[in-house]
């Protein structure tokens, strides 16, 4: 299985692609990457089909062009592979704490494109394994209704999307 991790920063892993704009953070501390490319810039170097698992982690709402981007990961992925994308959700501090965030997303943020079948999307509550499991059902139960009325009062932290090319 071919894999690849776009937007990898500090979180290097084995056995797949791993990609991010350069070999430096912000910075200036190493990163370990397979291959360095500003994903702004299209088409991104890989052939068309060529990955059975794309990740996309805390990286889309960095850049210019999310539907752009979207193609992108569809022309890079085969047809019955897996595109997972992370970003942070609206209601989050941040979301808006990092000045380098172009794009904020609601869970159905992922509606307005086109080209795959979602397989899933979620909301996850916090990176804290016991938060998780007391408020992820809660705000996943009916996310509409959370995300109208008490994203606020209790910020969910993000969108997870797994998304499967249509062609």
């Amino acid at each position: 299985m071919k894999k690849l991790h776009l937007g990898c920063g500090h979180r290097y892993l084995d056995g797949w692609i791993n990609l991010d704009i350069s070999e430096k953070d912000i910075y200036g501390k190493k990163l370990k990457v397979d291959v360095t490319h500003n994903l702004n810039k299209f088409p991104y170097p890989f052939k068309d089909k060529s990955f059975d698992f794309v990740l996309m982690e805390h990286t889309l709402e960095h850049l210019n062009n999310p539907n752009r981007v979207i193609k992108e990961l569809l022309r890079i992925t085969k047809k019955n592979g897996i595109i997972k994308i992370v970003v942070p959700h609206f209601s989050h501090y941040g979301s808006f704490r990092d000045p380098t965030h172009k794009h904020y997303f609601s869970l159905d943020s992922i509606d307005y494109f086109k080209g795959f079948k979602v397989l899933s999307k979620k909301l996850s509550f916090s990176h804290n394994k016991i938060l998780r499991i007391l408020f992820n059902p809660l705000i996943n139960f009916n996310y509409r209704i959370y995300e109208r009325f008490f994203c606020y009062l209790f910020p969910a932290e993000e969108c997870i999307w797994e998304l499967k090319p249509l062609n």
